[in-house]
């Protein structure tokens, strides 16, 4: 695990050394202590609200066999382990939750959990495209493009094994016959399948993501404003496009540094000061890793109510199979 965060915190040294050069340390702390309350206040009641739609969004894609408060929960237990730990390990133990409270086991988790990434990326993808002509940026759309393609590409695909599940599943209890361990994750695979195999479900989780995305928007053009108060909608929306993709970059737990560098560079496209960029990127990031954090502990006291054996939860969450 050490030597996994060693390529991340490099590049997130480099990003902050990066910032550090560009924008004036004593200009960013006194447009931090300037910021416009009621902006921000406003800025927390969205970001709740948006979170809650992506919770929404996963739990149609487990066939609605888990309340809005379970995915809720399984969502955020999942950021506060991306926000602590490096390689995104936090899917992984969303993915567990998620498939242990919907009763599909890791399989369904996982799978829910992938389709939402490839919805995601259409439109993170659509969101920097639209930022991007909103600004009058003039650059090769290519990679965006091709972002779609592949993501669209890879929902299809997902929704014809799960149109054609049933057989899928046959053939591959055939298959894997004399493998007990793995025979026994072939029948959740149907099930995992269920909320994809249905047009509706499928229809209904990218509205509400897409609807979840839209907000995410507004809390950060909120969050802009609070240190930009002339910022228009537009800067929001090409710089979510631009953070979604810059944080996939390794970095270290949190993305600390990379965000803040995705954002201020993307902010240097429209012609803002870097010290305020910069003073508005550390605290949308604070809003959003105190939030996921606090709810994500929450919600992991919650899976062990009387507070102890927390870290043995952990691990079996990391470890389960069914």
């Amino acid at each position: 695990m050490t030597a996994s965060l060693i390529p991340g915190l490099l590049v997130s040294g480099a990003a902050i050394a990066v910032l550090l050069a560009v924008a004036d340390p004593a200009r960013t702390l006194e447009v931090l202590l300037a910021a416009r309350p009621t902006e921000l206040v406003l800025s927390v009641v969205v970001f709740a609200v948006a979170l809650t739609g992506r919770a929404a969004t996963s739990r149609e894609l487990v066939d609605g066999r888990v309340g809005l408060g379970g995915a809720f929960e399984a969502l955020n237990i999942g950021y506060l382990v991306n926000n602590m730990l490096p390689l995104r390990l936090g899917e992984g133990v969303r993915a567990a939750v998620l498939g242990r409270k919907a009763g599909l086991g890791i399989v369904g988790g996982a799978t829910a959990v992938a389709a939402e990434r490839l919805l995601d990326l259409v439109l993170a993808a659509t969101i920097l495209v639209a930022g991007l002509l909103a600004v009058g940026v003039d650059t090769a759309w290519t990679p965006a493009l091709a972002a779609v393609v592949f993501s669209l590409v890879g929902v299809s695909i997902l929704v014809v094994v799960a149109r054609s599940r049933h057989a899928l599943v046959a053939r591959l209890g055939r298959i894997f016959a004399n493998r007990p361990r793995l025979a026994r994750l072939i029948p959740r695979l149907s099930e995992a399948l269920d909320g994809l195999a249905q047009p509706g479900r499928l229809a209904r989780a990218a509205l509400i993501l897409a609807a979840s995305w839209a907000l995410a928007i507004v809390f950060f053009w909120l969050v802009l404003r609070a240190f930009i108060p002339a910022a228009p909608l537009s800067w929001a929306t090409l710089g979510l496009g631009v953070m979604a993709f810059g944080i996939a970059l390794p970095s270290s737990p949190g993305a600390i540094g990379v965000y803040e560098a995705a954002w201020v560079g993307a902010l240097a496209l429209c012609g803002a000061d870097p010290a305020d960029s910069l003073a508005f990127a550390v605290a949308a990031h604070a809003l959003t890793l105190g939030i996921t954090s606090l709810c994500g502990l929450v919600s992991l006291v919650r899976e062990v109510p009387d507070g102890t054996g927390i870290i043995q939860r952990a691990r079996s969450l990391l470890s389960e199979r069914g």
